[in-house]
């Protein structure tokens, strides 16, 4: 059998299918961000998900998938981890911007985009990631991304560019204590994520005219800055993967169609379309 895994800082996603693409099991452990966790952390939260541990005698061949996988030694210490637990299966891993090259654009030629907390995006050519430009950030990339939607929410909200209806409701949505903000925002361990987390604000006010003109905004300066970086984004499609792509893809079509470029696939995670690029 065959495990394919979507492992991230918080939670892993796992799909266990036999040769002939059938379904065995869909199971849920702890995050595997090597960068993160020692060993003992990474094996217990493997060991979360009892059910997948059951089958681990049986599996053959695992593709994983995660963050925090392209330091070398990092990624040595989860497939020591992984080797010790699945002892009769065969590894590979690889980051988490080839399972989105893979995944939307299989073995064509693409530019990428990562659109979840974060935002990073590469040039794949049908078989690796032959340039990825940036990788700094959310404090000098990220565009488009929650986070950098949950920064302008916030600005919007202080200097009172918001409409007052929606500042209204945004005042009761989230705690805007100006000690809690500076806390979160300069003391905690993650403030992107912190950030990111004012994003679904815009879904649940998704049809007023600021949250359209707030999204526009978001994905030209994408497409203008870090898009257009690679010199091939107006031959190749443009592939998209990520909640916020996702749920937002028809203003996000809006501005690639107004640039006249191609769009590509836009899928929320890539766990689905990687057992078909597998199996």
């Amino acid at each position: 059998m065959i495990l394919i895994a979507d492992a991230g800082s918080t939670k892993t996603a796992w799909r266990l299918v036999n040769n002939e693409r059938m379904l065995v099991g869909d199971f849920e452990s702890g995050g595997l961000n090597p960068t993160v966790f020692d060993e003992e952390t990474l094996t217990k939260n493997i060991a979360r998900s009892s059910e997948l541990l059951n089958h681990a005698a049986f599996i053959k061949k695992i593709f994983l998938y995660g963050a925090g996988t392209d330091e070398p030694s990092a990624k040595e210490k989860l497939q020591k981890v992984l080797g010790e637990i699945f002892d009769h299966a065969s590894l590979e891993v690889y980051n988490d911007l080839l399972a989105a090259a893979r995944a939307t654009a299989g073995k064509e030629k693409g530019i990428v985009s990562i659109m979840g907390t974060g935002s990073n995006t590469c040039y794949y050519d049908g078989k690796e990631i032959v340039k990825s430009i940036g990788g700094f950030g959310y404090l000098l990339m990220d565009d488009a991304s929650g986070n950098w939607f949950g920064k302008q929410l916030l600005r919007d909200y202080y200097f009172n560019k918001m409409p007052i209806n929606l500042r209204r409701e945004f005042k009761k949505s989230y705690n805007l204590n100006e000690d809690s903000l500076t806390r979160d925002l300069y003391h905690s361990p993650q403030p992107n994520t912190f950030l990111a987390s004012f994003a679904p604000f815009m879904s649940r006010y998704y049809r007023s005219k600021y949250v359209k003109e707030l999204l526009t905004k978001g994905f030209e300066l994408l497409i203008g800055y870090q898009l257009s970086a690679y010199e091939q984004y107006k031959d190749v499609p443009l592939h998209f993967n990520g909640s916020i792509a996702y749920h937002f893809q028809e203003e996000l079509l809006q501005v690639i169609q107004k640039h006249n470029l191609i769009p590509g696939k836009i899928i929320k995670n890539p766990l689905e379309e990687l057992v078909n690029f597998h199996v």
